[in-house]
């Protein structure tokens, strides 16, 4: 039975293996920070269309990406209604430029108002759909709980929330209840109202036309049995150049693709992402180089013993193996926590999902193969006779 060398290499000193578990660790929480904010703002860029129960989504061809204002004409919801196969077209409303909120001690500051039939359920949350039913007053909002805290907006009691003194665009308003959404690139804070409460805060959204006859997006839910790309070149027949029409994922992906595209946010974290796995490389090699200089005599008995530079090679990857798994399990979860408390302090949408866990665990193999072969590179010049004269 063969000796396990380089596990009792780690494990032997429980110390040491403890400091050299939170010198890795640091570097695993600090790629897993990066990927984190990589990620959290991408998916918070696109939380409020994921939470949309829609197959398809008709928009205009100049809505270059959700948060601009480029709107279309209502006629188009009602011709896209008489489409065979479409079971149903919900029209949500937007503003953000002409929104503006105050709570009473607190500076007024730009939201986003989402606008919504108030007997439709424009959301995949039965609960968020049942509390925008319950906006039967055009003067009744529900708040996003995840906004920024500069508003001002109670978030803990809600008879509290019920009576502070807020107002939308100069002009009085309830909030209601809690809904969940989250920051993202251009909104800090979304507030939900009904339709009427469009035309009562926003009269002037649509010009000198009606505030309802412009439309941000109209969600769309195809009848069971039908195939939604069907429906989709249906639809887009149908409604003409006037509008572009996406099923719910080619939106979102369109979305994700604009932000990775058009700002540097996506270069800046990745760069971070690969420098928290280059200081776990040399954090990794100080480690590792530090234990062979110190069992150097050792390393040379086997050596002189006939042992070859493949198994050194072996051996030093294996000591790395168990190194950096060993700051990689405390790392990540630290990291669960720490995400947590990002998501609740920024708003942003941070999950530490497999797919996450897992770029991080291969950054960290490839973490553990760098250092090794960096390390192993001293025993395969050391001279064994040169040791024992």
């Amino acid at each position: 039975m063969r000796t396990p060398l380089a596990w009792l290499n780690v494990t032997t000193n429980l110390g040491r293996m403890v400091l050299n578990a939170l010198g890795i660790g640091f570097a695993v929480v600090l790629m897993f920070t990066q990927i984190g904010f990589l990620y959290g703002l991408f998916d918070s860029a696109v939380e409020v269309l994921r939470l949309m129960r829609a197959d398809l989504v008709i928009l205009s061809p100049a809505r270059y990406t959700v948060p601009s204002e480029q709107r279309f004409d209502y006629g188009l919801i009602d011709r896209a209604k008489g489409v065979p196969g479409v079971s149903g077209v919900i029209p949500l409303y937007m503003d953000r430029s002409l929104a503006v909120a105050r709570v009473e001690g607190h500076i007024s500051r730009s939201i986003r108002v989402l606008g919504v039939p108030v007997q439709s359920d424009p959301f995949v949350d039965p609960a968020m759909n049942q509390r925008c039913r319950e906006l039967i007053d055009p003067s009744m909002a529900l708040v996003d709980r995840r906004s920024k805290e500069t508003y001002g907006f109670e978030k803990h009691d809600l008879q509290k929330l019920r009576t502070q003194n807020v107002e939308l665009s100069g002009k009085k308003i309830k909030l209601h209840d809690w809904v969940s959404i989250g920051t993202d690139f251009v909104y800090d804070g979304t507030l939900i109202v009904s339709e009427a409460a469009v035309e009562r805060y926003f009269p002037t959204r649509n010009g000198r036309g009606q505030a309802l006859a412009a439309v941000d997006l109209g969600l769309v839910q195809v009848e069971s049995g039908n195939r939604i790309d069907s429906i989709q070149k249906a639809l887009q027949s149908r409604l003409g150049g006037s509008v572009q029409v996406y099923t719910h994922q080619e939106l979102v992906q369109r979305e994700i693709g604009f932000w990775a595209r058009n700002t540097p946010i996506g270069i800046i974290f990745s760069i971070g992402t690969i420098m928290g796995m280059l200081i776990g490389v040399i954090i990794c090699y100080q480690i590792l180089f530090t234990d062979i200089q110190d069992h150097l005599p050792e390393y040379a008995t086997l050596k002189a013993m006939g042992y070859g530079p493949g198994y050194f090679l072996r051996f030093v990857l294996a000591q790395a193996f168990y190194l950096c798994m060993s700051g990689f399990v405390p790392g990540w979860i630290v990291s669960w926590f720490l995400y947590r408390w990002l998501s609740d302090w920024t708003g942003l949408v941070m999950r530490l999902n497999t797919d996450r866990v897992l770029i991080v665990g291969a950054l960290t193999l490839v973490m553990s193969v760098l250092s090794g072969i960096f390390a192993v590179r001293k025993l395969w010049r050391t001279d064994p006779a040169a040791l024992f004269k």
